[in-house]
């Protein structure tokens, strides 16, 4: 595996425990649920024909996470120390057997260990037996028939300043750029617990590029959040923005898509401004828009 691809699989591991390493409290039992409900998804793995990941698995990736001191290079994987030998289990092997369980769950589990054997899901230098194979499927919450959880609608509201940050895009009027009239877009970035706009700022784009030199102007103001909500729009996708937040401790949670109440938040400032604001707004610059927010109280 080269390098770029053991950052790739790292910067995915952390996407799977971001919102189990930040300091948010979670309420009596959240943890627990919020592993299973990741050990029962279906994941895209980089460099992997799998889908599933246990939950032993994301357990060990938090405890390296967070014993390393919170680096992300903690969670490349590690070249292969141990070929020659034969070891019990992998986490291939655990990842398979644990979704044949699930397509499965009323074979008995040597016969299940017999058709892993048959497929060729055992990798090869390690031997699945069947003790092993019945502790995994007990880690796994799979040793009686696969059930779902109820998805949880609560509304949520972080419990401290800088735990969540919202960031989005607001369309914004057209200002006057070298003779010619063009677009501008709002970028801004609001506290989830406080409400308060950590950055805000008028740009001529909404592209990547234009997100994160307001990011930058808002992590010097106001210090680093703990996660970051933003919609699916395709800068918020980016691999680069990926690894920046990555690479701070950052976690980044998007919006589940048809659910703009997410944003709410952010979208009632969008509201403010437009009607306190781009209502009396006179100036025709892109700097004359930027600095029009400091002659009106913007009240969200």
């Amino acid at each position: 595996m080269t390098d770029k691809e053991r950052e790739e699989v790292a910067l995915f591991r952390f996407g799977v425990i971001s919102d189990l390493v930040g300091a948010t409290r979670l309420e009596h039992g959240e943890r627990s649920r919020r592993i299973k409900e990741k050990a029962q998804a279906r994941w895209n793995i980089p460099h992997s024909a799998r889908t599933r990941i246990c939950d032993n698995t994301i357990r060990r990736w938090v405890a390296i996470y967070e014993k390393s001191g919170r680096q992300l290079d903690s969670l490349k994987p590690a070249p292969r120390s141990d070929l020659g030998r034969t070891r019990q289990v992998d986490e291939d092997t655990v990842l398979s057997l644990a979704r044949l369980r699930k397509a499965k769950p009323l074979l008995p589990v040597a016969q299940l260990i017999d058709e892993m054997e048959k497929k060729g899901l055992v990798s090869p230098g390690y031997t699945l037996r069947l003790s092993t194979a019945y502790r995994v499927l007990k880690n796994a919450g799979l040793s009686g028939r696969p059930g779902s959880d109820p998805v949880d609608r609560r509304r949520f509201e972080a419990e401290f300043p800088n735990d969540i940050w919202q960031a989005d895009v607001m369309h914004g009027p057209q200002v006057v750029v070298e003779g010619k009239k063009r677009k501008s877009y709002l970028i801004a970035f609001l506290d989830d617990h406080s409400r308060l706009i950590t950055q805000g700022r008028f740009t001529l784009s909404e592209n990547l590029a234009g997100f994160l030199s307001v990011f930058r102007e808002a992590l010097t103001c106001r210090g680093l959040p703990r996660k970051l909500y933003v919609d699916n729009g395709s800068a918020f996708r980016s691999r680069h923005l990926e690894k920046v937040c990555a690479c701070l401790g950052i976690a980044i949670t998007h919006t589940p898509p048809y659910t703009p109440q997410g944003r709410g938040k952010i979208e009632r400032f969008f509201r403010t401004v437009r009607s306190q604001l781009l209502g009396t707004f006179a100036g025709q610059t892109l700097e004359e828009l930027n600095l029009a927010p400091e002659s009106v109280s913007l009240q969200s």
